[in-house]
């Protein structure tokens, strides 16, 4: 009995030090309290050596403290300095502080500003301090005059964002692709920009969107803005101006001669592989561009073929209404690379097509033909697959001040990005059928020329013009199938 009592016993404290052994890593490891509201009280500035708003201003080296731990996030892009300087300063964080060391010789009597956007945050939960300015004079006064306004790409009437805005003090064209600029600031997520702390002068005001962010207009695909006369800022604050953003040539065009024109040689590779394939093929093929074999009424057929084509006789095309089987009167043109066929005729609704390719029509750059006569048969839709659009716009007195009377009104319906369907508002009214049944955004174009399309402005150049102006409107249209759409619109 003595027995059976002690070898209980030590089971028990057998399993007394198994539980010890398994909960002791619990018990050493120290867990924080878990709940309780998130952290979102951004860093606050406690002390700024020198001050902030310090006049004679001769430090090479800022420091400023903060209540807690702080990192720097992305600081070389997001810091601005104005008036700019030639060589960045360092800046670098450390626990409470962070610390600024300026390596130009600064500016007699000039007032500097320090932007450091939301590039200061604190370590736990990253909030930042939103639009952190850090400003002292070199000379015996602050400068405390601004000049506010918005970027807006001209052809799509949106505000655009992170785009460079520059101020210079010479006036001469030439200086946005040849200096540095005095006063530099990037637009917000609205468009809008603000310069601050700036001093009395007669600028030249520019915007560019780039990716090598030098500060200057240099290379064709960069997006350019300017205000055409001089700003006279001197006692007021200058606010409001609009600078429509633009690009001054379509870079995917080039012109003969211009670099672009000739494929580099791992292209002209690729090319000679696909003559060398093409010369395999015995025939060349073609396909109908159809949704669901469908055709749509207003546009025409589009057929692709395997390779450009360089003789056809379209004198031997066929098409008929698949019901009457009597020839139509139809018309052809081709893209400029000749591998796309538009086949233009005034489709009637709902009727089945056949359109007939003889064998020996068509002959494409290799010497190769179709193998047979090609037979491709559709039907028409119908009208009530599409939907429709009533246009109404309304002007404002103070936009009736602001427009020319020579501007035509053009309305933009824009699917992905892309004009779909466009037509010139009459008497402020404008109604478009047979469309595709989707959601649009809409925008009217200021039309200067009266061509129904946006020109683009030219800075170098003559003449040297701004950009047509194209005001968005953020409501998306949702237009169904065999319904119209009354769409209400004031400018």
């Amino acid at each position: 009995m003595k027995m059976k009592q002690n070898f209980r016993a030590g089971i028990s404290w057998l399993l007394i030090i198994g539980a010890c052994i398994l909960l002791f890593p619990r018990c050493a490891n120290i867990v924080p309290p878990s709940g309780g509201p998130k952290d979102t009280t951004p860093p606050k500035l406690v002390n700024a050596s020198p001050l902030d708003s310090t006049l004679h201003f001769k430090s090479k080296k800022v420091v400023l403290t903060f209540n807690e731990y702080v990192e720097l996030d992305n600081i070389f892009d997001k810091l601005i300095v104005s008036p700019t300087l030639k060589r960045t300063p360092t800046i670098t964080a450390k626990l409470h502080t962070v610390t600024m060391v300026i390596k130009d010789t600064l500016a007699p009597n000039t007032t500097y500003t320090f932007n450091f956007s939301d590039a200061i945050k604190d370590i736990n939960e990253r909030n930042p301090i939103q639009e952190y300015s850090y400003v002292v004079s070199t000379g015996d006064y602050l400068d405390s005059l601004q000049v506010k306004g918005y970027i807006i790409n001209a052809e799509t009437g949106k505000p655009d964002s992170n785009v460079s805005v520059m101020i210079y003090r010479h006036n001469e064209d030439s200086v946005v692709s040849k200096e540095k600029p005095v006063y530099y600031a990037r637009s917000k997520g609205n468009g809008s920009f603000w310069f601050k702390n700036m001093a009395p002068g007669d600028y030249k005001l520019f915007a560019l969107k780039e990716e090598d962010k030098d500060l200057q207009y240099n290379q064709p695909g960069e997006l350019i803005a300017s205000v055409d006369s001089l700003i006279h800022l001197r006692e007021q604050n200058i606010k409001d101006v609009t600078m429509l953003l633009y690009l001054e040539k379509d870079s995917t065009i080039n012109a003969p001669g211009e670099m672009g024109n000739e494929p580099p040689p791992e292209v002209e590779h690729k090319e000679k592989d696909k003559d060398k394939e093409k010369k395999k093929k015995r025939h060349i093929t073609v396909a109908p561009t159809l949704s669901d074999n469908h055709q749509d009424l207003g546009l025409p057929l589009l057929l692709t073929f395997s390779g450009p084509v360089k003789t056809m006789d379209s004198t031997t095309f066929l098409l008929t209404q698949d019901t009457i089987n009597t020839p139509v009167r139809f018309s052809v043109s081709f893209d400029s690379t000749r591998t796309k066929l538009s086949v233009q005729y005034a489709w009637k609704e709902g009727t089945p097509y056949r359109l007939v390719l003889p064998k020996e029509s068509i002959t494409d750059t290799t010497g190769l033909s179709l193998a047979k006569a090609d037979t491709i048969k559709f039907v028409s839709k119908k009208e009530s697959d599409y939907g429709r659009a009533m246009v109404t716009l309304h002007l404002s007195d103070s936009a009736k001040a602001q427009i020319n009377d020579s501007v035509h009104f053009v309305v933009q319906l824009i699917k992905d990005k892309e004009v779909k369907y466009s037509g010139t508002l009459v008497n402020g009214t404008w109604v478009k059928k047979l469309i595709q049944p989707s959601e649009y955004e809409v925008r009217i174009l200021l039309d200067s020329n009266n061509n129904g399309k946006w020109d683009r402005g030219v800075y170098y150049g003559t003449p040297k013009k701004q950009p047509e102006r194209v005001v968005n409107f953020p409501k998306k249209e949702n237009i169904k199938a065999n319904w119209g759409v009354p769409i209400r619109l004031t400018l």
